[in-house]
C-alpha cells in the first residue's frame, strides 16, 4: 500500500510542473511587454516629437523626409523653441539672423529676427533652407554638413580629392565637430524614424 501511494504523490508532480512553467511564461510575457512599453515611453521622453504638423508639411514641401528634419531639430535644439547659442544663432533650428534674413528677402510678410523664436517660422525657414542646400550639393548629408559648416567651407571639401571622391559625397570631413554633427544627424534620423515614422508613409 505504501509503495502506491508513493506512485500517486510523483504522478501529481507533473501537472503542478507544468502549471508553474505556463505561470512563468506568462509572467515572462506580460513583463517583457510592460518592460518594452516602459523603454518606448523612455525613448519618447528623450527623443521628443512637437509640431509634427508643420514638420510633415515643411518636409514634404521641401523634399526632406520629415525624420530626418526632426533629426536635425533634434541636433540643432533638442526641440527647444527659445534656444540661443553663443554666437546668436535662434530657434528650433539655429537659425542665425543674417541667414534668416536672406531667406526672407523676397518675403511678402515683414520679419525680425525675433521671430525666430516662433516654432512655425523657424521650421518654415530651417526647412527652406536644409531644402536648398539639399537641391544645390545633391546629396542630404553632404547638405547637412554645409547646414553646420557653410556652403562655402563644403564647397571647398568637395573640391578636394582629400575629402570628397566624386564632388558630391564627402567621404572624409575635417572639421570635428561637423563630423559629429552628420554622425548624429544620421544616428537620430533613424532614432526619429524608428518611433515616429516607420510605420507610416508620407
Amino acid at each position: 500500500m505504501s509503495k502506491r501511494r508513493k506512485k500517486k504523490k510523483r504522478g501529481c508532480v507533473v501537472p503542478v510542473i507544468i502549471t508553474l512553467v505556463f505561470v512563468l511564461l506568462v509572467a515572462l510575457f506580460v513583463f517583457t511587454d510592460l518592460f518594452s512599453q516602459i523603454r518606448l515611453s523612455i525613448e519618447h521622453q528623450i527623443y521628443p516629437l512637437k509640431y509634427e504638423k508643420e514638420i510633415l508639411s515643411a518636409a514634404e514641401d521641401n523634399n526632406i523626409e520629415p525624420e530626418l528634419l526632426c533629426a536635425v531639430i533634434y541636433a540643432e535644439s533638442k526641440f527647444n523653441e527659445n534656444a540661443t547659442s553663443s554666437v546668436g544663432a535662434r530657434g528650433l533650428m539655429q537659425i542665425m539672423p543674417e541667414t534668416f534674413a536672406w531667406l526672407t528677402a523676397n518675403s511678402e510678410k515683414s520679419y525680425t529676427a525675433d521671430d525666430l523664436y516662433d516654432p512655425l517660422v523657424n521650421i518654415e525657414y530651417g526647412a527652406k533652407y536644409l531644402g536648398d542646400l539639399y537641391a544645390h550639393f545633391g546629396d542630404i548629408y553632404t547638405a547637412c554638413a554645409a547646414y553646420n559648416a557653410g556652403s562655402g567651407t563644403v564647397e571647398q571639401w568637395l573640391s578636394d580629392e582629400e575629402y570628397s571622391d566624386d564632388g558630391v559625397t564627402l567621404s572624409y570631413i575635417p572639421y570635428g565637430e561637423t563630423s559629429g554633427y552628420v554622425e548624429n544627424i544620421k544616428n537620430y534620423t533613424l532614432k526619429y524614424n524608428e518611433l515616429y515614422f516607420e510605420n507610416n508613409q508620407y
